[in-house]
C-alpha cells in the first residue's frame, strides 16, 4: 500500500500562517532547503491538497516550471526549477465541493478519509498531502490514513494564526525517521506515525 506523507511549513509553535492567513517574516528558506524538499517530493507521484493550498501554490510553481518568474519572486534558483518540475509531474488531487474537475486535477468532495484510503490502495508511489488544520484534523484523527509527517519548521514564533494540528481529536505517537538542520535556521523533520 502507498504511504500518505503530510507536508507543511510551520513556525516553532506550529503556526502555518499569521492571523491574516499570510506567511510570516522572516522566512529563512533558500536553495538548499528547496532542493531537500524537492528530493522528498520526488518519492511521490501524487499531491493531494485543500483548495486554498492548491490555488495558492500550484499556479505559482507551474509558472516557474514554464520558465517564467512570478511577480513576487526576487530570483528563481536552480533548486526552484527542480522543485517546479517535480511538482508539475505529480498528479494533483484537490479537496473541494465547488472547484470543477479538470484534465490536470482530480477533485474529490466526498468523505476525505474514505477517498484518501482508496487512493492509498491504488498502485503507485507516495502521496504527499498538504492542507490546513480544518481539513487535516479529521484525516489525521482517522487511524492508518496518514503514515508520515514531513514538517519544515522555521525559526519564528507567531502570537496568533492557525496551527497545524488544530482540531485533532486523537493523540498521535510519532517516531523520528529523519531530520535535517539548515544554515538559515530551518529544521525539516520526517516522523512516522506509531500505530498502537
Amino acid at each position: 500500500m502507498r504511504k500518505i506523507v503530510f507536508h507543511m511549513q510551520t513556525t516553532v509553535n506550529n503556526r502555518i500562517a499569521n492571523a491574516d492567513g499570510g506567511f510570516w517574516e522572516p522566512f529563512p528558506w533558500g536553495e538548499e532547503e528547496t532542493a531537500y524538499i524537492a528530493e522528498q517530493f520526488s518519492q511521490a507521484d501524487t499531491w493531494a491538497m485543500g483548495r486554498a493550498t492548491y490555488e495558492a501554490i500550484v499556479p505559482w510553481w507551474d509558472k516557474v516550471a514554464r520558465g517564467e518568474t512570478p511577480n513576487d519572486a526576487p530570483v528563481i534558483t536552480a533548486a526552484d526549477r527542480t522543485f517546479a518540475e517535480v511538482q508539475r509531474n505529480l498528479a494533483k488531487v484537490v479537496f473541494s465541493t465547488t472547484l470543477p474537475p479538470a484534465t490536470d486535477r482530480l477533485v474529490i468532495s466526498g468523505d476525505l478519509v474514505d477517498e484518501l484510503t482508496a487512493l492509498k490502495r491504488q498502485d503507485g508511489k507516495d502521496i504527499m498531502l498538504s492542507c490546513g488544520p480544518r481539513t487535516l484534523a479529521p484525516i489525521a484523527s482517522a487511524p492508518g490514513v496518514v503514515d508520515e509527517y514531513l514538517l519544515a519548521v522555521s525559526p519564528a514564533v507567531l502570537s496568533s494564526g492557525p496551527q497545524v494540528f488544530d482540531g485533532l481529536t486523537v493523540d498521535l505517537g510519532l517516531e523520528l525517521a529523519d531530520a535535517k538542520v539548515f544554515k538559515g535556521g530551518a529544521i525539516v523533520s520526517r516522523y512516522r506515525v506509531v500505530h498502537p
